[in-house]
């Protein structure tokens, strides 16, 4: 049996959560730190350095370490990062400790004990393209070696590449005379990019047509705070543009503060202390307003009250809070609740990344009444990228109202049986008029609700529907055939939500037939209990009689009519064909042909088609020997002791021994006595016995 695995998300479609830190929590790998200078990474490592992180070392024995692991982190387990400025070695430039996602440097010019053109920073950052509304972490903030120095949090994302020549890039050490800094030329400089001033580098720096500032976040603070605090600093946008690149920064000093200010001493120092460093993508609303009521709105409150209000949603207004969130609106008619959902641009990875609100508007009337119900059971097929499930039964419950509408509900809609069933949900059409002759359509959008099948835990219809912006878009024809039977034809549009999977199409209470022709045997059989067209290429013939070891075949022009078995021929084969209609009752009989509507055991001292040492015919069924008529398929029944009944070019009949044909080592002589190796034409002497051929 075919199974279809049709998992409605996902198919889709895979989907990308928004970027999160690489070892935001500095619990991971910690790495050796191989300080940058001079256009290169140094080759002696200058402690550790949590693994997608950068900490501000340079590359001097003499100058302490400026960051380093520390344990318990925030959360009383892992690990955290001590960010603390140091006493410069030589002169009075002190080092401040920061860490970053870029690439710090740092650089001096030094005769002895003086230093000239101290300066340093960051350059560069990581590729990143999502819209964070603001970064958030844990931190402690020791100002004791003085509390005017401030601590940095800096955040930015831009496009575009901003380039700085001869920027110094490495402390040069002289003796005798000054020591001269090897100059780079840099990219994407922090300076650069924020608008800052330059102590060192040609200015003014230059910039790539397309480079753009998207958003920042500066925040500077000399408060001592002794106790783990977790704070948010929320980005400024100045731009609606995809960014291309990120950097976070956090500094013990501040960071474009004169390096002079950088507070140290013998025993104390200042530092930051800091853990869970993370994006925070917000999904809520600012504002929400309805025209002509009071609301009072408050973005704390997710429930508000207009049940005296109809609902309009031409007066509503709302302002979202989070740069990239979205927003999807529902209204339930029958409880006249608008549901509100604003999602984080991370919802694909985040899945609690979300707000509902819900207003509760004025009931509307009541609608039409049921005056009664009844469930039809009907076959279903369901076809899926071309691939149509084998058969199932569904209940399709019916409600007629007042008003002599029906409301249509197929129940506990599963697409495919067994391991790759896909349990959808209740695929629910209300208020449908029905025409004089029992017809009816529907063309328009529906929520897929749950099913009420225990036997599955998860319906992927509401994930659809929520997919599909609040409705899914459905096609829907049917008919009332008799007392007891509904046949319907829906088909569900989910190329406009999911692209690649294609549409669903449901045929309920239809019948199914497949025709197909061997291209090597050129016959086949056919019958269905609807009217099928022939095929162009193929004829269709009833046989209506035998008589003198021939069968008569009478063409079937045009269509061939519901429950007539036929004969095919087609010269080049006929590929699967597979067709849909309203069964016809009656016997599916007609001459000497029988049919069959699902795979049956021929009746012993019937003939069935077969292919017999590539030789096409009607083969006498033996008992013991009882060949499967498939689905679709005839049988001939004829009362005679001939064996076979044969096509061939002349269109005459032959007949020959099943036994011998499957038992092929009979010696085989002509009516002259001659032997011969294979039978000829005419008539020929197997074992004794006369066989015409």
């Amino acid at each position: 049996m075919k199974k279809i695995l049709f998992i409605f998300m996902l198919a889709a479609v895979q989907t990308v959560g928004a970027q999160q830190l690489a070892n935001s929590t500095f619990d991971a790998t910690w790495v050796d730190c191989y300080p940058w200078e001079a256009g290169s990474y140094v080759s002696s490592s200058r402690g550790k350095q949590p693994e997608g992180w950068h900490i501000s070392n340079v590359s001097q024995s003499a100058l302490p370490i400026v960051g380093e692991e520390v344990t318990p982190g925030a959360n009383g387990t892992g690990k955290a990062v001590l960010l603390k400025n140091v006493k410069a070695s030589i002169g009075s430039n002190n080092a401040p400790g920061y860490i970053t996602l870029g690439i710090p440097f740092a650089t001096a010019e030094t005769k002895m004990t003086n230093v000239r053109n101290a300066d340093g920073g960051v350059f560069g950052g990581i590729a990143f393209t999502y819209h964070p509304d603001a970064v958030r972490l844990t931190y402690k903030c020791d100002r004791s070696a003085g509390e005017e120095e401030n601590m940095s949090v800096i955040a930015y994302l831009w496009k575009g590449t901003w380039t700085q020549t001869n920027v110094p890039s490495n402390t040069a050490v002289g003796i005798i005379g000054w020591g001269t800094a090897t100059k780079v030329t840099m990219t994407d400089r922090i300076h650069n990019i924020l608008g800052k001033a330059t102590a060192t580098g040609d200015n003014p720096p230059t910039h790539s047509d397309d480079a753009e500032l998207i958003a920042s976040v500066e925040y500077y603070a000399n408060t001592s705070v002794s106790n783990w605090t977790t704070q948010e600093f929320p980005l400024t946008y100045n731009s609606s543009a995809t960014p291309e690149k990120l950097n976070i920064v956090i500094a013990s000093n501040g960071l474009f503060d004169d390096r002079s200010t950088i507070k140290t001493g013998d025993d104390v120092t200042n530092s930051v202390t800091v853990d869970d460093v993370e994006l925070v993508y917000w999904h809520a609303l600012s504002a929400l307003s309805f025209e002509g009521a009071t609301l009072n709105f408050s973005e704390g409150t997710t429930s508000y009250d207009l049940s005296t209000v109809a609902y309009d949603e031409t007066k509503l207004s709302y302002t979202v809070k989070g740069q990239a969130a979205t927003v999807t609106t529902s209204y339930d008619e029958e409880t006249a609740v608008l549901t509100i959902r604003v999602e984080g641009e991370d919802i694909a990875s985040n899945p609690n990344s979300f707000t509902e609100y819900a207003i509760q508007f004025k009931t509307p009337v009541v609608g039409p009444e049921v005056v009664s119900t009844k469930t039809y059971s009907e076959d279903l097929y369901v076809t899926v990228a071309g691939q149509t499930t084998d058969k199932q039964v569904a209940a399709v419950v019916v409600e007629t109202l007042d008003n002599d509408n029906i409301n249509f509900v197929l129940k506990n809609f599963v697409l495919g049986e067994g391991d790759g069933a896909t349990p959808v949900g209740n695929i629910a059409v209300n208020n449908i008029t029905i025409a004089e002759d029992g017809s009816f359509s529907f063309n328009g959008g529906i929520q897929i609700e749950e099913g009420d099948d225990p036997t599955y835990d998860e319906w992927f219809g509401p994930a659809v529907t929520m997919m599909a912006g609040g409705s899914v878009p459905v096609n829907m024809t049917g008919q009332f055939v008799g007392e007891n039977h509904v046949v319907v034809y829906i088909t569900i549009d989910l190329t406009s939500i999911l692209g690649e999977m294609g549409d669903v199409k449901v045929h309920l209470g239809y019948a199914r037939a497949t025709m197909a022709v061997n291209a090597a045997a050129k016959y086949g059989t056919f019958c269905a209990p609807y009217a099928v067209n022939v095929p162009a290429g193929v004829q269709a013939y009833t046989v209506s009689s035998v008589v003198d070891r021939v069968l008569t075949l009478d063409e079937v022009a045009q269509a061939i009519p519901a429950n007539t078995p036929v004969v095919l021929f087609a010269e080049n084969g006929l590929a699967s064909v597979e067709s849909f209609g309203i069964a016809v009752s009656g016997t599916p009989t007609d001459g000497l042909l029988t049919g069959v509507y699902e795979n049956t055991k021929a009746p012993v001292g019937s003939y069935v088609l077969q292919d017999v040492d590539e030789t096409v015919g009607f083969y006498q069924v033996a008992s013991g020997k009882q060949p499967t008529v498939g689905a679709n398929r005839c049988y001939l029944i004829v009362s005679s002791d001939i064996k076979a009944f044969f096509f061939n070019e002349d269109d005459a009949t032959g007949i020959k021994n099943i036994d011998d044909l499957e038992n092929n080592n009979g010696v085989i002589y002509n009516l002259a006595g001659q032997r011969i190796n294979k039978m000829q034409k005419g008539v020929n002497i197997i074992n004794g016995k006369k066989i015409l051929k």
